[in-house]
């Protein structure tokens, strides 16, 4: 009896061992990285990664990471099956020309782990400037305006930093609003005389009280009244992605609210720092705002960067 004893013990001791000496499953390979070979600065830009497998993809840009989960695709002239993903990158307003690495990793490998890498150009865009005249307090804001300032910026740089996983936008975007552009992202602004910040985002022409829609789906993640931006709302996209909705005159969302694309969300308005009824659309992919037009349907068939003066 002693004997079988010790016997089943050695037996199940091996049996523990050989659980062990099992090897992990091994990661997805990264077989291609598709990206542009130059983009101006404050313009978005889509990658695609191609895998051998199922699982996530890392990308490194600019310090910062993002998780992109492939899903299966077709199969390609030697009969096996591809995974896919996308992201969109940017490169923030005024950044300087250069050129920037984007590496391609499988998820869980360090970055010290040779990668699919490509290298995209830096240019400056052309942004021309734009005078406009408004009301001296949104030139010159008082104490108690500059502090309510601030705690919004807060609580915007906290929604700008959202990084959830699942990607819940698809390409190409929804046009908020049906109207044509009034003023392009990036304009030199000048306010009463007084240069100011360069406008970061997208005016709309709208009549007051006409629908505004979710360009994707998502989550509402702010939707209240800014002091120069008027009633706002801000929706997450997923993977870094958030819009924004500003000088709304009626707000029909929720903090948390699920949106679908298309869906209305508020009214056109003239709330905040304005000149007259309109939509500024913004968009903010990893936290830097950036020109959204190039993102949306019916978008000019041009987006590459030009040279500024």
């Amino acid at each position: 009896m002693r004997l079988l004893s010790m016997l089943t013990a050695c037996w199940c001791l091996a049996v523990g061992l050989a659980v062990v000496a099992v090897p992990a499953p091994a990661h997805a390979a990264v077989l291609s990285l598709d990206a542009p070979e130059a983009t101006g600065d404050g313009k978005p830009f889509v990658v695609t990664v191609t895998a051998d497998g199922p699982g996530d993809v890392v990308l490194d840009w600019r310090g910062q990471a993002v998780t992109v989960p492939v899903a299966a695709g077709a199969s390609g002239s030697t009969g096996a099956s591809t995974w896919t993903g996308q992201a969109i990158l940017a490169v923030p307003l005024d950044a300087k020309p250069g050129r920037e690495t984007l590496r391609a990793r499988a998820a869980g490998q360090p970055k010290a782990v040779p990668a699919v890498t490509r290298t995209v150009a830096v240019v400056r865009a052309a942004y021309p400037e734009q005078r406009l005249t408004v009301e001296g307090k949104y030139v010159n804001p008082d104490k108690a305006a500059l502090d309510r300032h601030e705690a919004e910026r807060a609580r915007i740089k906290a929604a700008l930093a959202l990084r959830t996983p699942e990607r819940l936008w698809a390409l190409p975007m929804a046009r908020p609003v049906p109207g044509g552009v009034s003023s392009l992202f990036g304009l030199r602004r000048v306010f009463n005389g007084e240069p100011r910040a360069p406008h970061r985002g997208l005016d709309l022409r709208g009549e007051a009280g006409e629908p505004v829609a979710a360009c994707a789906s998502g989550r509402v993640v702010l939707a209240e009244n800014h002091y120069f931006a008027g009633n706002s709302v801000y929706i997450d996209h997923g993977m870094g992605v958030v819009s924004m909705y500003f000088h709304l005159s009626a707000m029909d969302v929720a903090p948390g609210q699920t949106v679908a694309r298309g869906q209305i969300i508020g009214r056109v308005g003239s709330t905040g720092r304005v000149t007259g009824p309109h939509l500024h659309f913004g968009m903010a992919v990893l936290g830097d705002m950036v020109d959204p037009q190039v993102l949306l349907e019916n978008a000019p068939g041009s987006t590459g960067a030009t040279t500024r003066e």
